[in-house]
C-alpha cells in the first residue's frame, strides 16, 4: 500500500525492522533492505564477507551485543534510519550519500506525515508477543541535541563499514570539514536547586493524596535525587544494581559502566546516601544501606527483584515535574509580582528531563568548588571541552558584572 505522501505502509502504520525489543530479527531485516548494490559500495572483497547491506549491519549490531546499553541504542537508531531509507528515500544503505544525510537530518527534526512517524512510546510487542499497531518509531522531531547524537552513532556505523572494506567512503565525512555551527541550548537545560526543591515538595504535599500509591511517591524522589547527585545518564540509571555501590577504605562510591564501555567511580556524598537509606527502609530492605554485589536493581519495581525500564522512568520524572509546575502556576495566582517569574520556571519544569539533572549535577559541582578534571572524571566524559560548557554555566557573578550598563548621565 501507497500512502498519497509517497510512503509505503502496512495497514496504516510503519512496521519495525526489528520485532522485538531487546533482540534482532535479522530475517526481518533482510526483507526490507534492497539486494540492490549502491554506488559507494565496494567492488572488491570485505572483511566481513557480507554480500549485501543487511548482512553488514548485522555484523556491526552483534559487535554490540555484549553491551546492552550501547546494544540498544545503536539497534534503535539503525531501525529508524534503515525506515527511513525504505519508506521515504527509496535508497539502500549502500547507496546513501552525503546529501541524503542531509535531508535525513531533516526528516528528523520533522518526520512526516506525523500520524504514521510519531506517537506516544510504545512497546513494540504487545504481551502475546504480537506486533503493537501503536507503535511508532518516534514519540516526536528530535531536538538539535538529539540529532547530534544519532549523527554520531550513524558516523560509527559507516566508520566501521569503510574500514572492513564493505563500503568506500563514510558519507558523513564531508560534514566534520565543515564548520560546526555553535548553540546554547545545553546552557539552559538544566534545573536550579530552588526547581528540584519544589519538584520534591509536591511530590511530599501528595502524601495525603488517597489516589497515589505511597511508594509511587517515594521511589519518584529517590530517582530525582539519584540523578541530581550521581550525574548518571538515564540509560545508566536502569542498567546498575545496588550492588554497584561499594565501601572502599570507609567512604561510599559507585561504580558505574558508563558510555563506550568506560568505567568510573562516583562520589557517594553524605547527603544521598541518606536518601538511599530512606528509600531502602521504606521498601523494607534486609539492610538501610547495600550488602556486597548486592543484585537488586538501582531502581527496582515494588517487588525489589524486576528493574523499571528507561520508558517507564520518562513517565514518573515527566509526572513529578508536571507536580511541580502546577505548584509554581498555583504561587503566581497568590502572589502577582513574582508570578512571571513562577510561571517560567513552571514552563521550564514542563520541558525538563533526566538529562538535565544530569546537567545539574555539573553545574553544582563547578558551583562547588570541584576542579574541572575532576568533574571530567566523575561524569565520564572523553573530552574535557565537554565538561567545560558547566563551567560557563556556573559563573554566578556575570549578571552582576553587568549591571554597571546604563544610559543615566553621570552626574
Amino acid at each position: 500500500m501507497i500512502h498519497d505522501n509517497g510512503i509505503k505502509m502496512t495497514k496504516g502504520f510503519i512496521k519495525p525492522i526489528f520485532e522485538a525489543n531487546d533482540s534482532t530479527d535479522f530475517r526481518s531485516l533482510t526483507h526490507t533492505l534492497s539486494n540492490t548494490p549502491g554506488y559507494n559500495l565496494n567492488n572488491g572483497p570485505n572483511m566481513l564477507k557480507a554480500t549485501n547491506d543487511a548482512e553488514a549491519l548485522k555484523s556491526f549490531l552483534i559487535g554490540y551485543q555484549s553491551s546492552k546499553l550501547t546494544y540498544q541504542t545503536y539497534l534503535k537508531e539503525l531501525e529508524r534510519l534503515v525506515l527511513w531509507c525504505t519508506h521515504v528515500q527509496e535508497v539502500t544503505i549502500s547507496d546513501l550519500s552525503y546529501d541524503d544525510i542531509l535531508d535525513y537530518k531533516a526528516f528528523l527534526e520533522n518526520p512526516t506525515p506525523k500520524a504514521l512517524w510519531c506517537g506516544n512510546k510504545r512497546a513494540k510487542c504487545q504481551k502475546d508477543g504480537s506486533f503493537n499497531p501503536d507503535w511508532r518509531p518516534f514519540a516526536d522531531g528530535l531536538s538539535a541535541v538529539s540529532i547530534k547524537k544519532t549523527m554520531s552513532v550513524l558516523d560509527s556505523f559507516f566508520n566501521y563499514l569503510v574500514q572492513t572494506q564493505y563500503l568506500k567512503g563514510n558519507p558523513l565525512s564531508v560534514n566534520k570539514r565543515r564548520k560546526k555551527r555553535v548553540t546554547s541550548n545545553g546552557m539552559e537545560r538544566w534545573l536550579e536547586k530552588p526547581e528540584i526543591n519544589m519538584v520534591l515538595e509536591s511530590l511530599q504535599d501528595e502524601k495525603q493524596n488517597p489516589a497515589y500509591d505511597p511508594f509511587q511517591l517515594i521511589r519518584a524522589k529517590y530517582i530525582i535525587l539519584t540523578l541530581f547527585y550521581t550525574g548518571l545518564r538515564l540509560g545508566e540509571l536502569t542498567n546498575h544494581t545496588m550492588g554497584d555501590f561499594t565501601l572502599l577504605e570507609g567512604e561510599w562510591y559507585l561504580k558505574i559502566v558508563g558510555k563506550g564501555e568506560k568505567p568510573r567511580k562516583i562520589v557517594v556524598v553524605d547527603e544521598y546516601l541518606d536518601t538511599l537509606m530512606e528509600f531502602r527502609r521504606a521498601l523494607e530492605f534486609p539492610s538501610a544501606l547495600p550488602a556486597f554485589e548486592e543484585a537488586t536493581p538501582l531502581i527496582p519495581a515494588q517487588d525489589k527483584i524486576t528493574p523499571i525500564q528507561r520508558r517507564r522512568i520518562d513517565q514518573i520524572l515527566k509526572w513529578s515535574f508536571e507536580l511541580g509546575a502546577k505548584k509554581y502556576e498555583q504561587l503566581a495566582a497568590i502572589q502577582p509580582e513574582e508570578s512571571y517569574k513562577l510561571l517560567h520556571r513552571a514552563s521550564k519544569l514542563r520541558k525538563a528531563s533526566a538529562h538535565w539533572l544530569r546537567h545539574s549535577y555539573g553545574t553544582y559541582l563547578v558551583k562547588s568548588g570541584c576542579p574541572i578534571e575532576k568533574v571530567k572524571a566523575l561524569m565520564g566524559h572523553s573530552d574535557i571541552s565537554t565538561t567545560m560548557i558547566y563551567v560557563h554555566i556556573a559563573t554566578n557573578d556575570l549578571h552582576d558584572s553587568a549591571q554597571g550598563l546604563t544610559l543615566r548621565e553621570e552626574i
